[in-house]
C-alpha cells in the first residue's frame, strides 16, 4: 500500500531492530505508556507479525530514501468489538504530514478492503498534536474516558455511505 511520499508494508523479521527502537523511544512512547521493555518485545513482536484481517500492521517507510518512518495497525479496540486506528511513528518525522497522509490511507483501507462500518482511536487528552491528526481526517469526537490512569478521548469515522 502506498501514499504519496510512503510505503506501508506487512512486517518482517528484518523490522525487528527499528520497530523495537520505536517503542524504546522515550519520546515517540511519551502518550502510550512509556517505553516498552525490551524483555517483553519478542512476544508483542510475534503478535504483530502474526495479525490476521481484519487486523493488521504496516511497518510505514519514506519511498524516496526508504528510512522507517513508524508503525500503524487496525487492531480490535478495548471493546473487543469495534476496531481502532493506531500509529506510532519516529520523532524525526514529526510535523511533516505523514501521520495524516498514512491515518488517511489506513482509514481508506478498512473501510474498502475490510469492510468495517466504523473505525475508532484513542489518545491521551493531552496528546494536542494526536488530535489534531485525528480531526484532520475526518474522525469525530465521542467521549473522555480514563484508561491507563491518564484520561483520554476517544475519536470515531464512520464509513461514508455511496
Amino acid at each position: 500500500m502506498e501514499t504519496a511520499r510512503t510505503i506501508l508494508r506487512k512486517p518482517t523479521a528484518t523490522d525487528y531492530d527499528e520497530v523495537l527502537g520505536l517503542q524504546r523511544n522515550e519520546q515517540s512512547r511519551r502518550y502510550l505508556g512509556g517505553p516498552i521493555a525490551k524483555e517483553g518485545f519478542p512476544e508483542k513482536f510475534e503478535a504483530i507479525l502474526s495479525a490476521q484481517p481484519p487486523e493488521a500492521y504496516w511497518v510505514v517507510r519514506q519511498k524516496e530514501t526508504n528510512a522507517f518512518i513508524g508503525l500503524v495497525c487496525l487492531a480490535k479496540y478495548h471493546d473487543q468489538i469495534h476496531y481502532e486506528v493506531s500509529y506510532e511513528f519516529d520523532p524525526a518525522f514529526w510535523g511533516e504530514g505523514y501521520g495524516t497522509e498514512v491515518v488517511e490511507k489506513v482509514i481508506e483501507y478498512g473501510f474498502t478492503v475490510f469492510c468495517l462500518e466504523g473505525i475508532y482511536a484513542e489518545t491521551q487528552k493531552r496528546n494536542f498534536a494526536s488530535i489534531r491528526l485525528l480531526e484532520k481526517v475526518g474522525m469525530q469526537f465521542k467521549n473522555q474516558i480514563e484508561r491507563f490512569g491518564e484520561e483520554q478521548v476517544v475519536y470515531t469515522i464512520k464509513r461514508p455511505t455511496t
